[in-house]
């Protein structure tokens, strides 16, 4: 990985990392779409995330249909 930012409510984390050997390509991503070992020391903490965005993300929508 090469940065990791906030790109807001919509975008959430964002990851900007490098693909490819012979040519490097730079990506970006969100992080709920990247695939991270189970041995990853961070992956505890992004599937930790990528469950409180999504309950947060439900409460939301629940809440627009409500109002």
């Amino acid at each position: 990985m090469i940065n990791v930012f906030d790109a807001g409510q919509r975008g959430g984390i964002m990851c900007q990392f490098e693909v490819g050997d012979s040519e490097r390509l730079l990506m970006v991503a969100p992080i709920t779409e990247i695939s991270f070992g189970r041995r990853h020391p961070l992956s505890r903490e992004i599937a930790e995330y990528r469950r409180r965005s999504e309950r947060e993300r439900t409460l939301h929508l629940r809440r627009g249909v409500e109002s």
